[in-house]
């Protein structure tokens, strides 16, 4: 199946040496339009692979790859049996295998294989009770799943079991008390590492609630063990009114592409429209002075 996203009535010029997407003007922009919640992206080289929360669909965990970040293909599934209700997943490539951390009715487990084709493994339980599992490395043997909640436990050298308990590893980012949302709900840590500094992107204030619920935090710290400070910047992604076009924007992940361009990916409801599901959408990101990510120009 091939999905090319260009937008109601809109098109992508060629990348003269940069991504087709930096020379689109409108944002955010439409990278699947449909019901694709929960985005995790990895970029391996020059080529761009996502998946997505699969709900109990089998086989689940569809992978899609891409070379300009514009046309996408499925290319098979990460998961061939139900383990139950999957949610938010993290696509990683850890020592040259492939690896989705995933949660299945809040159960934490990980599928490996060694090509994003497959064949992938059957699913780990990894013991541990939790969501939206995030990955973290430190490059030199440190590994760290975080997850909901503001938790965090050790993983082992193979990355397919844990060493230890869930424990607190950061605090929320502190939503004003008259912004109107569904829940504190801190969710989605995603990680990632940007010259000294390791980043993490964080959602809050719940999903399909109010149409300003949802959002993507960020903090950053020197370790990747913490202690995590937050962006004076915050949110980092948000739909601050009703009249907005899009509705609930959050959960996102930030990267870098092969051509050395930031960009943030996350999901959201069309204005009013949530039986058409979460749509994943994209925006380039920029740098701070003082090192920080923002959106738009901030």
């Amino acid at each position: 199946m091939l999905i090319v996203s260009c937008g109601p009535g809109r098109s992508v010029p060629g990348n003269n040496g940069r991504s087709a997407l930096r020379a689109n003007t409108e944002w955010p922009y439409v990278l699947f339009d449909g019901d694709f919640p929960d985005p995790t992206i990895l970029v391996d080289g020059k080529d761009y692979y996502m998946t997505f929360t699969s709900q109990r669909a089998v086989p689940g965990l569809p992978i899609y790859h891409s070379t300009d970040m514009v046309h996408w293909e499925q290319i098979g599934n990460a998961l061939n049996r139900e383990v139950g209700q999957v949610w938010a997943p993290d696509l990683q490539k850890i020592n040259g295998k492939y690896y989705i951390y995933f949660p299945a009715s809040f159960q934490l487990y990980v599928v490996y294989a060694d090509s994003m084709e497959g064949p992938w493994s059957e699913p780990i339980d990894l013991g541990v009770r939790a969501i939206d599992p995030g990955y973290a490395s430190d490059g030199n043997g440190k590994q760290i799943l975080y997850a909901n909640n503001g938790r965090s436990v050790p993983l082992a050298p193979d990355g397919l079991s844990v060493e230890g308990q869930l424990k607190h590893a950061y605090d929320a980012w502190p939503i004003p008390k008259d912004w109107v949302i569904e829940c504190r709900c801190l969710e989605s840590p995603k990680i990632f590492k940007r010259g000294e500094w390791f980043y993490l992107v964080s959602a809050e204030g719940g999903t399909s609630g109010p149409a300003t619920s949802h959002m993507a935090v960020v903090h950053r710290s020197s370790s990747v063990e913490g202690p995590w400070e937050l962006s004076p910047y915050n949110p980092l992604v948000h739909t601050y009114s009703a009249d907005e076009p899009w509705w609930s924007k959050g959960h996102g992940t930030i990267f870098q592409d092969h051509f050395g361009d930031w960009w943030i990916v996350y999901h959201a409801y069309r204005n009013g429209r949530h039986d058409l599901g979460r749509h994943t959408l994209i925006e380039p990101v920029t740098w701070t002075k003082d090192g920080w990510p923002v959106i738009g120009g901030r």
